[in-house]
Order: structure tokens, then C-alpha cells, then sequence
């Protein structure tokens, strides 16, 4: 049995929900990079590393972005997104309260 590094099965799993998600098969993200038809179950089951730059292309393929991909909760990127943006929006006095606030519901 191959052993897979925990960091290459971050990549798989990422690029698996991606792939789920987007409900591409592994053969239809391969021929849509351009690759052989199983490059992409290949990569997933462990038997090589995908290059950066094919793997950026296959997120986009999947409709996802790089910093969605390496969001440490993907499942909740666009959740947390939003509340990123609404928090960038606040004055600094309502960034405060709304730290003192948080602090207080621990």
C-alpha cells in the first residue's frame, strides 16, 4: 500500500471537493486540462504530484479560487468571506465592540 504524505492528501482532498462540488468526474477535469483521461484519479489516488500550475488551472476548472482552496475551513470559505467583508466595512469603534462582544460569548 502506498503511503500518501498528509500533504499531499491536503491537496486531494481540496481539489476533490472542488471537484465534487462543481460535480466534474476526475476524467472530465482531465480532459478539460488537457491531460490524459485518468491524470487527474491518478494524482487523487496518490501516484504522482500535480504541478502547481496544473493545479491552479484545475481549481478554476472546479469554479473555486486559490485562496478557497487554501482557506483552512473550504467548506465554509464563502460563509466566512462574507463576514470578512461586513467586518471590513465597520468603523474601528464597531470593529472594537464587536472584539469585546465576541470575547464575551466564548
Amino acid at each position: 500500500m502506498k503511503q500518501i504524505t498528509p500533504k499531499r492528501k491536503y491537496l486531494i482532498d481540496r481539489l476533490g471537493y472542488l471537484r465534487n462540488r462543481a460535480e466534474i468526474s476526475a476524467r472530465e477535469l482531465s480532459q478539460r486540462l488537457d491531460r490524459s483521461i485518468a491524470y487527474i484519479a491518478k494524482f487523487e489516488n496518490g501516484d504522482f504530484n500535480i504541478p502547481a500550475e496544473t493545479l491552479l488551472s484545475a481549481i478554476e476548472v472546479c469554479g473555486g479560487s486559490a485562496e478557497e482552496f487554501f482557506w483552512p475551513e473550504i467548506s465554509k470559505f464563502e460563509e466566512h468571506k462574507k463576514f470578512l467583508e461586513m467586518f471590513d466595512g465597520l468603523s474601528q469603534e464597531s470593529k472594537s465592540s464587536l472584539f469585546t462582544l465576541m470575547k464575551t460569548m466564548k
